[in-house]
């Protein structure tokens, strides 16, 4: 992408992002977002089509950055090591978490959550396509049942419904996606002998 249009749009997103925070409401105009921005209405118009535009185009790069990350950690090249998956996860919430508590509080954003996990399992289901042994179906449904739990469970903790760390939270979501209910349902008894 050329550099002007990556300005212009970063510019946008910047605005867009600074006013959702001031405004704590979902309400916003395009004359208020390109004046923020510093541009006019028919620039703004040239890169996105609603202000609902500049949020799913903030949402993709969030993924493509998570989906880098996980690279970079070689999580495609090995078994699903879900320590490298929540630990990329809760890099990408602690970096814009101000952003993440406000969207998970709000109704209005719900579309984020949903884009979110489609995105995710494409991203997921392209990368490991070549790599696993099962139907590209069965790994779609294996993908989004485990990001749908993942998401709902990061939004509550967001919200301020669970009273545990970012780590803590990452740590339990891994165990329950990837071990069952098994070791919470073990007596207490088996507990002892371990």
């Amino acid at each position: 992408m050329d550099r002007r249009i990556q300005k212009t749009r970063s510019a946008i997103q910047q605005a867009y992002l600074a006013l959702l925070m001031e405004k704590k409401s979902m309400k916003m105009t395009v004359t208020e977002l390109a004046r923020r921005a510093n541009i006019d209405r028919k620039t703004f118009y040239l890169h996105y089509d609603t202000t609902d535009d500049v949020m799913r185009d903030y949402n993709k790069q969030l993924i493509r950055r998570l989906l880098d990350l996980l690279d970079k950690q070689d999580f495609f090249n090995q078994n699903f090591n879900t320590v490298s998956l929540y630990s990329a996860l809760n890099q990408i919430i602690s970096e814009n978490l101000d952003f993440f508590k406000h969207i998970a509080s709000v109704d209005y954003y719900d579309s984020f959550w949903e884009q979110s996990k489609e995105a995710l399992t494409a991203g997921i289901c392209s990368m490991y396509r070549e790599k696993v042994l099962v139907q590209e179906d069965v790994m779609h449904l294996y993908s989004r049942f485990v990001l749908a739990g993942t998401l709902e469970i990061y939004r509550e903790w967001l919200k301020g419904n669970l009273p545990f760390s970012m780590e803590e939270l990452g740590r339990f979501t891994s165990e329950v996606a990837f071990r069952g209910f098994s070791p919470a349902l073990k007596s207490g008894k088996e507990l002892q002998e371990e």
